[in-house]
């Protein structure tokens, strides 16, 4: 049977929401004022509506390739038994609260912060049996998130997943970071 990309893709938005983590809301400073004020309607240029401004348009995340390959892939090695990633893997989502012991604090890009620009990112990475995530992949609407979103998820960690007392591997947990300004300088 042949899937088309667009079930591909439905598919994977479905086990994104599935997997997601609590989202975490950086806060970085807001664009310095140009001048006097004026009246008439605010600017929404760079700015998201996962951010809570009002007509902003929602922010589109640009998957890397092998995004959803990845997504794909829990299928095939939940079917081979793997004793490496800690025993039998399901397709079925079992751990919906992988929740970092301690967040992280990712670091606003100055460059976007300086010209208003907002994003949304999502992580997507496996969590060892000790609790670090390993083979990450990020993707943002913009692409100068990325790196302080993979450099984020990095520094996460993880109480380990236990299973019948053993502990084992957490597959394609999704991490979301939004990258807000809120013109009051970070939270």
């Amino acid at each position: 049977m042949k899937l088309s990309p667009f079930a591909l893709l439905a598919g994977g938005v479905i086990l994104l929401s599935a997997c997601a983590t609590e989202p975490v809301r950086v806060y970085g400073p807001g664009p310095e004022p140009t001048g006097a004020a004026t009246s008439g309607p605010v600017s929404l240029e760079g700015k998201i509506a996962q951010c809570g401004h009002r007509g902003a348009e929602e922010a589109t995340a640009f998957y890397p390739e092998g995004w959803q390959q990845r997504l794909g892939e829990v299928a095939q090695k939940s079917m081979a038994n793997d004793e490496l990633l800690g025993g039998p893997v399901t397709t079925e989502v079992v751990d919906r609260n992988a929740q970092p012991v301690e967040p992280p604090s990712p670091a606003y890009p100055a460059g976007p912060a300086s010209r208003g620009v907002e994003a949304q990112c999502y992580g997507l990475f496996d969590v060892t049996t000790d609790g670090t995530p390993e083979e990450i992949l990020t993707a943002c609407s913009s692409p100068e998130f990325n790196a302080p979103t993979y450099q984020a998820v990095k520094g996460l960690r993880f109480a380990p997943k236990r299973v019948e007392g053993r502990a084992v591997r957490r597959m394609n947990v999704v991490y979301p970071v939004t990258y807000c300004l809120d013109g009051q300088g970070r939270r």
